[in-house]
C-alpha cells in the first residue's frame, strides 16, 4: 500500500467520469474544509496481508493527521502513480475497510472507487504538508 497526503485547507470533487475498471462505486459530490486529503493505492504484494496493511496503513495515516492537528480525512482512491496494482475488488474492499477503521478516530470521507472526479483544493504549504509512505 502506497498513499501521499495533503494537508488541504478544503477540498471540493465532483464525479466526472468513470474510470477504466469494470469494479466502480457511485459518486457524489464532496466539500471539506480543512483535512487531510490522502491519494492511496493497493499493490498486489498487499492482498496475501490485507490485515497487516490495514492496522499498519490506518495508523500510519492517523500519526500524519495527528501531527498536523487535522480531525477530518479525505480518502481518495489514486492508482496513477504505482506499477503493481492488486486487483480492484481487493482495493475496492480495503477502502471500505480503512475508512471503517479511521472512522473509529477520525470524521472520514471516501470518494468513489472507479471514478475520475474535478477536484478543487487548497493546499497548506507547511513542512509536513505534503507526505508519502509506502506500507
Amino acid at each position: 500500500m502506497r498513499f501521499m497526503a495533503w494537508h488541504v485547507e478544503y477540498f471540493r470533487a465532483r464525479p466526472a467520469a468513470h474510470g477504466r475498471s469494470e469494479v466502480y462505486e457511485e459518486g457524489k459530490d464532496l466539500d471539506v474544509g480543512e483535512s487531510l486529503l490522502v491519494f492511496i493505492s493497493f499493490e498486489k504484494i498487499d492482498e496475501p496481508r490485507s490485515e497487516e496493511v490495514l492496522n499498519r496503513g490506518a495508523e500510519e495515516i492517523a500519526k500524519v493527521a495527528g501531527d498536523i492537528g487535522v480531525d477530518t480525512i479525505v480518502l481518495n482512491p489514486y492508482a496513477h502513480l504505482f506499477a503493481e496494482l492488486s486487483n480492484p475488488e481487493f482495493a475496492q474492499r480495503m477502502l471500505a475497510l480503512f475508512q471503517q477503521k479511521l472512522s473509529e478516530r477520525f470524521e472520514v470521507h471516501r470518494l468513489a472507487f472507479g471514478l475520475f472526479y474535478e477536484i478543487e483544493l487548497k493546499a497548506k504549504g507547511h513542512k509536513l504538508s505534503r507526505v508519502s509512505r509506502t506500507v
